[in-house]
């Protein structure tokens, strides 16, 4: 079950309790689309003390939801999560890593007065994020290198999906270089961007090799399982072995 608690005009608040159902979903959709119409920005309280378990039905509505309001998500600007549940404040962490311009704090279930008054406090607006996607000349129309220092904007995919797709059709196959000298997030409106959807899936046969330099441990993994699954080619490198990373794209 998921009740909407009372709250601030600005604040959605939730509560979910027992097994949550499908039309507990619709509710929460419809709660969420109401606020985000009536407000420039909104904040989030999810209750999941005393959560027990969703049904088939219920996450596949829930995925739906979530998809549809991924170009909604830059109007929140703080989420308070209520959990003793390890793997959930564990889901919350990797969120806050993913996406910094939402402030994530966790709460124990005795404190939701204090998750409540997080939630309902409205942060200054941040100012706009610089285009955090540079590239770098290689000299060789095959090799795509780029270098990213901030937060991967939907600007940002603009730039790359057009110079990525006149590759693809010049060359055979291409390699890629990541400089990630800086990552600080990405808008989630770049997941519902259907033009890198497209190159995504272009990529799976025109990609040779694929280094990355300077990336965190959670995109080490990332990366990992996707170049296992799209059989490219791809290695991790330090700062300070850059110039093997070079070197291998080029042999």
């Amino acid at each position: 079950m998921i009740t909407i608690e009372a709250s601030p005009q600005h604040v959605l608040a939730m509560r979910l309790a027992g097994t949550v159902e499908q039309n507990d979903i619709k509710v929460l959709a419809g709660a969420f689309e109401q606020k985000v119409l009536d407000n420039d920005r909104v904040n989030l309280v999810v209750d999941m003390s005393s959560w027990a378990d969703i049904t088939g039905p219920a996450m596949i509505e829930d995925a739906k939801f979530e998809l549809a309001q991924l170009r909604r998500l830059s109007q929140v600007s703080r989420v308070a999560f209520i959990s003793e549940k390890q793997f959930m404040l564990a889901i919350a962490t990797m969120v806050r890593t993913a996406m910094p311009m939402i402030e994530i704090k966790a709460f124990a279930p005795e404190n939701y007065d204090q998750a409540l008054a997080f939630a309902s406090e409205l942060p200054a607006p941040k100012p706009a994020p610089q285009p955090s996607l540079k590239f770098i000349d290689t000299g060789r129309p095959a090799l795509i290198a780029y270098e990213i220092d901030g937060t991967l904007m939907e600007r940002d995919v603009e730039a790359v999906v057009p110079l990525l797709e006149a590759a693809f059709e010049r060359n055979e196959t291409i390699d890629l270089f990541a400089r990630i000298k800086n990552f600080a997030g990405f808008d989630p409106v770049i997941l519902t961007d259907s033009s890198l959807l497209s190159v995504k899936l272009s990529a799976i046969t025109h990609v040779r090799r694929y280094a990355v330099v300077g990336a965190p441990a959670w995109m080490k993994q990332m990366f990992g399982v996707v170049g296992s699954l799209l059989l490219i080619a791809i290695r991790f490198y330090d700062e300070e072995a850059e110039g093997e990373a070079w070197a291998w794209l080029k042999s």
